[in-house]
């Protein structure tokens, strides 16, 4: 599997060349829980997922009852609409979390979804972690093969 660099996959969804301005970045450990950092360093806006989904629950909610569709349009476009972005992406964090409680056939929607006709007003560049179970390795390679995945290098030194 191929990956591009961080600067190009940045420049790309940020420009007006892709239609699907979504990419994929993948953290080893040591990284996660630094994305604020990694968002400051390539200078774009930065949304934690499960932050915004906590801060829209009612007293007493017990559930999320999240489906890929909400993850798109109750978070995704709401984070873009409410976003002062930042160089023109928004880094989003902790999606693989709310993810998690999704059953493998809608991730799969989901995924397809954002690789083939999600058409956001700015780049998405979604954080996941490097050994993620999130994604197939059948789905890695659809967003490696568009150049459309990316890995944060331990020094933070591909800008």
């Amino acid at each position: 599997m191929s990956y591009q660099s961080v600067s190009q996959l940045l420049s790309s969804l940020q420009g007006t060349s892709l239609r699907n301005r979504t990419g994929i970045l993948l953290l080893s450990n040591s990284w996660l829980d630094r994305e604020p950092d990694i968002a400051s360093r390539l200078g774009i806006s930065f949304e934690d997922e499960c932050k915004w989904v906590l801060g829209k629950l009612t007293a007493g909610q017990r559930y999320l009852g999240r489906n890929w569709k909400d993850l798109i349009n109750k978070d995704l476009i709401s984070m873009i609409k409410n976003s002062k972005l930042d160089g023109r992406c928004i880094l989003v964090t902790n999606l693989d979390i709310v993810l998690g409680s999704i059953n493998i056939a809608d991730r799969s929607l989901f995924w397809r979804f954002l690789h083939e006709s999600f058409k956001p007003s700015c780049g998405i560049l979604l954080s996941l972690p490097l050994k993620t179970h999130i994604m197939t390795d059948n789905e890695q390679s659809v967003w490696s093969n568009s150049g459309r995945l990316a890995i944060w290098q331990e020094g933070g030194t591909d800008l």
